[in-house]
């Protein structure tokens, strides 16, 4: 299992969706019309949060990152399996595909979402958002997920050239004929 480049990049895929627990996506400032900062938050696996830690809008992205990592270890132990290994990590590759355009959205509609929100003293707040650590850790994800797949298509041309090379040859070179296999 371990010896194969494909387990090692969806090894670093997991630890990679672990690690976004821990560190926010994006630092958010909330400013006034003078420039001051008068609070930030984060976003990170638990929604928004203040910079004291209370969650201010809670968003259920940490069960997001779990499923995530969980659907990328079930890849990681289906190596015996290499088709149905395929098809988990393809699906894996697609949900994360979907989570970085979601991710994108949210930081490109900045613009759209929270510009121009009013206090209620009639005084026009600023909002900006800043890239986190947690934002440069899903895009090598996707990344190691597509070397995976590369990984796991080349396993299987690799064995079924085998078996037709096998296959091929005639019964009486063969010692021992069981399958597809035979051992000489």
């Amino acid at each position: 299992m371990i010896q194969r480049v494909q387990t090692i990049y969806l090894l670093i895929a997991l630890v990679l969706m672990l690690l976004l627990l821990v560190f926010p996506v994006f630092t958010i400032d909330y400013s006034s019309g003078d420039g001051a900062v008068f609070q930030t938050s984060y976003l990170n696996g638990k929604g928004f949060v203040d910079g004291d830690g209370k969650v201010l809008a809670p968003l259920p992205l940490a069960y997001f990152y779990i499923t995530l990592s969980l659907l990328t270890a079930t890849c990681i132990f289906l190596y015996k399996k290499r088709p149905r290994q395929l098809l988990f990590t393809r699906l894996n590759f697609i949900l994360h595909i979907l989570f970085v355009v979601g991710i994108y959205a949210v930081y490109f509609s900045e613009g759209l979402v929270v510009k121009g929100i009013e206090k209620a003293e009639g005084e026009t707040l600023t909002v900006q958002i800043f890239l986190d650590t947690g934002f440069f850790l899903i895009i090598p994800t996707v990344a190691f997920i597509w070397l995976a797949i590369r990984g796991i298509k080349r396993d299987e041309l690799l064995v079924n050239t085998l078996i037709s090379e096998l296959a091929a040859l005639p019964t009486e070179q063969c010692l021992i004929r069981v399958g597809a296999f035979s051992v000489y």
